[in-house]
């Protein structure tokens, strides 16, 4: 079934009854209004009993009359902009398997049945600038809604709406011009990001958007004054929706996507391992061995994926004739069979009922978290005593590392500086929004780190692989050019390694001030 998606940037108005409607053509930067029309709509929104899809602010419904009748699901991209996927009307009760695909994250195995059902009578009237290039729609809309869901209930409205022809961006001042001119005709900017949850009320109980959410302060510690965990928790929400929004490319099969998924997931763990003095322990131990467990299925598609792109590059740039033997065909299927098995088990775990718990799970301790007298101390001292203290581990991971012997204890050794490295980075940029510009500095300097013993350990497996495939049965003659990426992996690993040596020093000696 074929679908389409856009990004659509709006601004809803609450409109009384007796409000008359605004001279649209008074508006500045509009120079024609288009005659009106008029549309009769109904719309059948979807979603789960408990209303998982509301909560998140999406909106999963098949609509009737209008342009763009069929399956709409809209999904929020950030303040006034959602990414809305159509898909065509086809069958009433059954909603379109890639539009599912893309909410199974937030519907979790729940059925979707219809929560309500909305009859909209617009006017809209286009809005075109004055070379004649259609700037935006503004539409007057007078609804009846039914609420299925919960106890059964009636209830109208009347709202505008304006709409930008244009979601680059570019329109972004006259969306802003639009909004002042109309509140000033009488019309309340909405709270609401939907008509639905207009209907739903109190009932849609819609989570704070991502990186939007203000955490008030325990009223003992006085106002104006944020604890450790609030901005912890934050970038935790972020992360979290991040995680979600990729789960439905994954499913989707986009490019990159389960990189970006493991990405999300190893954030997320890394801050809760960082700051577990802010919680309380069993909660983040529940939560970190579910992390770990997702992030290795994860990561053993992402590791051949990487590996496999390494290795064929590699073999690219060798001269033809250092290459002996159909190596890159042999390559090609080695690495297909092990993507595929890895492919297989990321499909089975994001299906699992073990998946749907830790999200859960995820989201509960975020709403609800389970703080310790350190999670509500004052954020400035606390966060940066824990930054502090990642800064200190990867001190003492690096003395390790210069201290191993050269070969497998050293590569060892540095891949653990790699991985402290990434625990700091993460934890600076969760205290970002407390110290600023000092732990975005601390951060980029841990990303440094992280990149360069990155390639050093994308090298070790590298040369582990080759190792592998030149020693296999009936490899005599490819053995040599597998030798010879072998001699190249070295010399980049050794490369790394006085790269990492040479570079480190001034982020080993950063601190953020309590």
């Amino acid at each position: 079934m074929a679908t389409s998606s856009s990004v659509e940037a709006e601004q809803k108005f609450d409109a009384l009854e007796s409000t008359p409607l605004p001279m649209l053509d008074a508006i500045d930067g509009v120079g024609r209004v288009g005659d009106p029309v008029s549309h009769t709509l109904e719309a059948t929104y979807f979603d789960t009993s408990r209303l998982s899809l509301a909560r998140h602010g999406i909106t999963l419904r098949r609509r009737t009359g209008g342009h763009d009748a069929g399956w709409h699901l809209k999904l929020p991209l950030g303040p006034g902009k959602r990414t809305e996927i159509h898909a065509p009307l086809g069958s009433a009760d059954t909603v379109p398997v890639e539009l599912m695909d893309r909410v199974l994250a937030y519907t979790r195995a729940h059925a979707v049945l219809a929560v309500a059902t909305l009859h909209t009578d617009r006017m809209s009237y286009a809005l075109y600038g004055g070379q004649g290039e259609r700037l935006a729609d503004f539409v007057d809309d007078r609804v009846r809604a039914h609420v299925t869901v919960g106890d059964d209930r009636r209830l109208e409205w009347r709202e505008w709406e304006v709409e930008l022809a244009a979601s680059d961006g570019t329109g972004d001042s006259l969306l802003a011009t639009l909004t002042r001119q109309l509140s000033a005709a009488g019309a309340t900017p909405s709270h609401r990001s939907s008509k639905l949850a207009t209907a739903l009320g109190g009932l849609g109980g819609e989570l704070p958007m991502a990186g939007k959410a203000d955490r008030k302060p325990d009223a003992a510690k006085g106002a104006g004054k944020k604890r450790a965990a609030d901005a912890v928790l934050s970038y935790l929400q972020r992360q979290l929706a991040g995680l979600l929004l990729q789960d439905a490319h994954v499913r989707l099969g986009r490019d990159d996507s389960v990189h970006q998924m493991r990405a999300f997931t190893r954030r997320i763990r890394s801050v809760l391992h960082s700051y577990r003095p802010l919680f309380a322990p069993g909660p983040v131990n529940d939560l970190e061995r579910g992390l770990k467990s997702l992030a290795e299925t994860l990561g053993r598609y992402r590791d051949t994926e990487v590996l496999h792109e390494r290795l064929r590059d590699a073999l690219d740039e060798l001269p033809e004739n250092l290459v002996l033997g159909p190596l890159h065909d042999e390559l090609d299927q080695r690495m297909m069979i092990r993507a595929d098995t890895a492919l297989a088990a990321i499909r089975t775990r994001l299906t699992s009922p073990g998946y749907f718990r830790l999200l859960d799970d995820l989201e509960a301790f975020i709403e609800a978290p389970p703080l310790t007298e350190k999670g509500r101390a004052p954020a400035r001292k606390t966060t940066a005593k824990l930054v502090n203290k990642a800064v200190k581990r990867l001190r003492k991971r690096h003395d390790a590392a210069v201290s191993a012997a050269v070969g497998q204890s050293r590569d060892e050794a540095l891949h653990r500086v790699r991985k402290s490295a990434k625990k700091l980075r993460f934890a600076a940029a969760a205290a970002e929004s407390v110290h600023g510009k000092p732990a975005a500095k601390l951060g980029k300097a841990a990303h440094k780190v992280q990149s360069v013993l990155g390639t050093h350990q994308d090298s070790v497996l590298a040369r582990r692989e080759l190792l592998d495939l030149g020693s296999a049965p009936g490899t005599a003659s490819a053995a040599f050019t597998y030798g010879v990426l072998h001699a190249r992996e070295s010399a980049v690993s050794d490369a790394t390694e006085r790269k990492y040596l040479k570079g480190s020093a001034k982020t080993l000696k950063l601190r953020l001030k309590k």
